[in-house]
């Protein structure tokens, strides 16, 4: 896995590496769900058993959303493309707006090699408000570079310049394409 890849990982968690960013879900239910999103927040947890326990439990349809995103962020940090495959399309089954689930669904298309797929649906996550716009433009323009697209790439990480300055990762990916 390229380091390009692991930092798109570690951003879909909404953790800034040098390479990527994303969205989790904050959540207002259970003890489990809170500790679910702190887990899917941290760089270093990756247990996903207090989600398991929060969705086996009444949570509302907001909370099950939610803890079913931050489940899947974390089944991704343990390289579960699959389960957190699972975990996004099961919230968006949901709730077909949430732009978040859209966001962090594009990640695990792109950790799989499939930009294509990631980019439609970071540009999902932008049409319907994602929290973070400027995460998803960067993350569009790390999916086109692995595409070898490097005019669409700069074009993409402006964007994510242009709403968010002070945004590093993509002022350092302009300037290396510019």
């Amino acid at each position: 896995m390229t380091m390009q890849r692991m930092c798109l990982g570690a951003l879909a968690a909404g953790l800034f590496c040098t390479q990527a960013a994303a969205q989790m879900v904050t959540t207002f239910g259970t003890s489990d769900a809170a500790q679910c999103f702190q887990n899917a927040s941290s760089l270093y947890s990756t247990d996903a058993s207090p989600c398991d326990k929060a969705l086996k439990s009444m949570l509302s349809q907001r909370d099950k959303k939610a803890t079913l995103v931050n489940r899947g962020i974390i089944h991704r940090k343990n390289g579960e493309l699959q389960r957190a495959l699972d975990d996004f399309n099961a919230a968006l089954e949901l709730d077909a707006n949430l732009a978040e689930a859209y966001l962090n669904r594009g990640t695990v298309y792109f950790l799989a090699g499939q930009s294509d797929a990631a980019i439609a649906d970071y540009e999902k996550a932008l049409d319907l408000g994602t929290a973070r716009p400027w995460a998803a433009w960067y993350n569009i323009g790390l999916a086109y570079e692995e595409k070898k697209d490097k005019a669409k790439a700069r074009e993409a990480y402006a964007k994510a310049v242009e709403l968010n300055p002070s945004f590093a990762p993509a002022r350092d990916k302009l300037a290396e394409l510019s």
